[in-house]
């Protein structure tokens, strides 16, 4: 009887490894939303392309390159211009 204890010791072990290295694995990945407005988003992908945004819907028609709401004046030109 005391034979089969120490086998059956080593199985318990491996099989809570596994659990506990799956169940670890799962919650890595999850990833943080953005608060980034999406028209801003697709600004920086466009200035990767050599094109630069400004939102242009403040006082005055103020034109800014960095925004936190919506903006309904966009304008997007080429770096050069």
């Amino acid at each position: 009887m005391s034979t089969a204890k120490p086998s059956v010791l080593p199985l318990i072990l491996l099989i809570t490894f596994i659990f506990m290295s799956h169940t670890q694995s799962s919650v890595a990945e999850a990833r943080p939303l953005s608060s980034i407005p999406p028209q801003q988003r697709y600004a920086k992908i466009f200035a990767t392309l050599g094109i630069v945004c400004k939102c242009c819907d403040g006082s005055g028609n103020e034109c800014t390159s960095t925004w936190t709401e919506p903006c309904s004046k966009l304008q997007c030109l080429p770096w050069k211009l």
